[in-house]
């Protein structure tokens, strides 16, 4: 994967306007009591907002390791 770690990249303020947007829709679901709705491997998928929170982390984290190309 090409990255550039550079806080100013286009890449980087894009995976920063993302995790804020995934952050806002779990806070949103949270907030309203309703499950998040993802499509996953060709499928429907509900996530409780805890499990949205938990894979969003997950992922974060195996991002952040992945040495950078």
């Amino acid at each position: 994967m090409i990255r550039n770690n550079a806080p100013d990249s286009l890449i980087a303020k894009s995976d920063m306007a993302f995790e804020a947007a995934c952050r806002k829709v779990i806070d949103r679901a949270r907030a309203a009591n309703t499950e998040i709705v993802i499509w996953r491997d060709g499928k429907i998928v509900e996530l409780s907002p805890d499990e949205a929170t938990a894979e969003l982390e997950a992922n974060l984290a195996k991002r952040d390791s992945e040495p950078a190309s």
